[in-house]
């Protein structure tokens, strides 16, 4: 069963969480246990050690034995304990059984424990079920030795209560510091899954939105570097996928006029053949312009192809010198053709001007310029086209007397899909062909100007390096 991210960090964290403060939690038991048990132990050598001075100064007749007894009732009282002096000699250290504890008989385990201490060791159980007291004690031993000889033992059993009570304590303490812990962990654990699983949803609710074909901002980023790289990587993607989508419609727009205008004068002309209108020599004329125009309409169709067999949807240039005039008379002429408005042209230029261009790319800015000319306008439209060579620049002009361009859209002109509000709103267009032609221009390096005056007319003025 697949798992979310969020369950996984939280589950995973958790279960870490949980095996270390459990590992920290019998640590700190164990090593305060042990620590308690030690701390006994060298409280009852303290005793033992005195018991062991006074008992010296009893063999020795410094104090009443009664005062030997007292300090052991004492002690015993305050401690909660039993304290007892063993008196070895050489008849009952071979038969421990036979030694006399205050009338009270050992527990067999203990005679081991004797020997031990008879063989001048210390001996410490922390824990040890005692028959004679019926319960578990802690019991504390170690030998009487006087003139480097054992001549009896000091032994001592204390109540394991007051040890095992203050580790019960401890151990609850450090229980509920635990669980104190796992509680607040585990908020901070479930906060911080949710803040590191917030990017991923969002990534993968904006990819659903980018693919649903709605619009979005960028993704924020977040205080994880892993997670920003992905939010970059997305953004990255989303802005390539916009700019690959915005360069296919231009690139659509500019297939769409290049391949409507041939197809109109085809369609003009054929149909002007069909209905007999045309002589002998202007037939002849226009199936040269049919050839003309279908043999580039062939050359676009094989542009079309390299270029998106490529995935290149940018312009490029096949650059030759030709005279600019004839492509300025071919692109008037194409322009009337089916065309239901009265237009006049003028055109001012001269026969052996030549420019350095592309001349299907020229005749498309031309084409562009000149149908927005016409399309902007009234019934009847006057376009003015002038071309000459100033200081080593080519300028190419074209004028009408159409609508014009409020002031405050002209610096909008050149945007892709910004369409003018104009007079007419029934126009129809992409918003591309300025921002297409200004590319055009711009690839031959050249500059474009526009100059408008709302309701009087735009002029359009190009300059190309020669």
């Amino acid at each position: 069963m697949n798992k979310s991210i969020f369950s996984r960090l939280l589950i995973t964290n958790s279960s870490i969480l949980l095996g270390l403060i459990v590992v920290l939690s019998l640590a700190l038991s164990f090593f305060y246990s042990n620590r308690m048990y030690q701390l006994e132990r060298e409280r009852l050598a303290g005793i033992a050690v005195k018991t062991e001075s006074l008992y010296s100064n009893r063999q020795k007749g410094l104090i009443e034995k009664a005062t030997l007894q007292d300090y052991m009732n004492a002690m015993a009282y305050v401690s909660k304990s039993k304290l007892y002096i063993l008196n070895i000699n050489d008849n009952n250290i071979k038969n421990l059984k036979d030694l006399d504890l205050a009338n009270e008989d050992l527990d067999n385990y203990l005679y081991q424990d004797l020997k031990d201490i008879l063989n001048g060791n210390e001996v410490f159980r922390n824990s040890q079920y005692t028959e004679t007291f019926d319960t578990r004690m802690i019991f504390y031993g170690r030998p009487i030795i006087e003139d480097d000889q054992i001549k009896g033992a000091i032994i001592i059993f204390s109540p394991i209560s007051s040890v095992t009570q203050n580790i019960r304590v401890m151990v609850t303490i450090i229980l509920s510091i635990s669980l104190f812990s796992i509680i607040i962990v585990g908020i901070i654990l479930f906060v911080s899954a949710k803040k590191i699983t917030k990017p991923i949803k969002l990534v993968r609710d904006s990819a659903l939105k980018i693919a649903n074909g709605d619009t979005i901002e960028d993704i924020n980023k977040f205080s994880y570097s892993e997670l920003n790289e992905l939010i970059d990587a997305f953004n990255y993607m989303k802005s390539e996928l916009i700019r690959i989508e915005d360069e296919k419609k231009a690139f659509i727009s500019m297939i769409s006029h290049e391949v409507k205008t041939p197809l109109t004068v085809i369609s003009g002309y054929l149909e002007a053949i069909h209905d007999g209108v045309l002589d002998g020599n202007e037939v002849k004329e226009s199936l040269d312009i049919i050839y003309k125009e279908t043999n580039r309409l062939t050359k676009l169709t094989k542009e079309i192809v390299t270029k998106t067999s490529n995935q290149d949807l940018e312009f490029y240039l096949e650059p030759t010198i030709f005279k600019i005039k004839p492509l300025l008379e071919d692109t008037i002429k194409l322009s009337k053709v089916n065309n239901k408005k009265n237009i006049q042209f003028t055109l001012s230029c001269g026969e052996n001007i030549t420019i350095y261009a592309d001349e299907n790319k020229i005749r498309q800015v031309l084409s562009n310029l000149i149908s927005n000319s016409i399309k902007y306008s009234n019934h009847t439209v006057n376009i003015a086209i002038s071309c000459f060579v100033k200081n080593d620049y080519l300028c190419l002009q074209v004028e009408d007397n159409g609508f014009g361009i409020r002031k405050g859209d002209l610096e909008k002109v050149f945007k892709k899909y910004y369409r003018v509000k104009n007079i007419s709103d029934t126009c129809e267009g992409s918003g591309l062909g300025l921002s297409i032609v200004k590319k055009l221009i711009e690839l031959h390096k050249g500059t474009i100007q526009i100059s408008s005056e709302f309701k009087k007319g735009t002029i359009v003025t190009m300059w190309f390096p020669l």
